[in-house]
């Protein structure tokens, strides 16, 4: 997936406001050419248990999904922080993970950032995750016009 350094930027600011919980948001772009980050959209993350676990908010997600449409994007994946642990999926996140979609995962060291992966389901059985390539290029080198 192409992602711009600003939309990771402003991945990793989510992250460190929310440390040492969990953070979660939207991934919006198109998914041909492997995945085109367009626009990063802050959700609300419902759990309150366990700072170690997002829930995503159903709000927030017909909202997101109705601006994506109006914008000609749509959702193409999800981010979310591990604080103080590796960006790789965690069963629970294989559990919840939807088929198609891109899973960004940035790991927090001491509230700061410090390592990003990018996954998506394999169509395989049993269900399970697969790293796939997370490229990072200027605004420019993106297809039409960029949103932020």
């Amino acid at each position: 997936m192409k992602i711009t350094d600003a939309h990771l930027k402003t991945i990793y600011a989510h992250a460190k406001e929310t440390y040492p919980r969990e953070c979660f948001g939207f991934i919006l772009g198109h998914f041909d050419d492997g995945g085109q980050a367009r626009q990063i959209i802050s959700g609300t993350n419902l759990n309150t248990e366990r700072d170690d676990r997002f829930e995503m908010d159903p709000h927030d997600f017909i909202r997101v999904e109705r601006d994506a449409e109006d914008a000609e994007l749509e959702i193409i994946g999800f981010y979310h922080s591990h604080p103080n642990w590796p960006p790789i999926p965690s069963q629970t996140d294989i559990d919840f993970a939807w088929e198609g979609m891109f899973y960004l995962i940035v790991s927090l060291h001491k509230g700061r950032p410090f390592n990003t992966n990018i996954w998506q389901l394999t169509e395989d059985k049993p269900r399970r995750f697969e790293q796939t390539a997370l490229v990072i290029v200027d605004e420019n080198a993106l297809d039409g016009d960029q949103q932020e």
